[in-house]
């Protein structure tokens, strides 16, 4: 191999050892492999009837409503029938 080319490697491998460092520095890169991982051992194993509810899991919306799609179907409806829908009231005076 040609010099310049075992030049070119070597820098190669050093920029792609400074990526992976930085990749493992960061907390935003454990936070999602920590979410794969509870969610592979969910499936695997089922749930823990002793770990308290995560984030949203209490106050999940009934299954019956699609929230956006719903209002935004709504909305198009009213515009289709010429009835907008009433603009919020404007703020009191001072």
């Amino acid at each position: 191999m040609a010099p310049w080319g075992r030049l070119l490697w070597a820098v190669y491998l050093r920029v792609e050892d400074v990526i992976v460092a930085q990749i493992l520095r960061s907390p935003t890169f454990h936070r999602g492999v920590r979410r794969v991982h509870r969610h592979v051992e969910d499936i695997r194993y089922g749930r823990d009837p002793n770990d308290p509810l995560r984030p949203g899991e209490a106050t999940a919306e009934q299954k019956g409503s699609s929230g956006f799609f719903k209002h935004f179907v709504e909305e198009l409806r009213n515009q289709a029938r010429g009835k907008p829908t009433e603009p919020p009231p404007a703020p009191p005076r001072k």
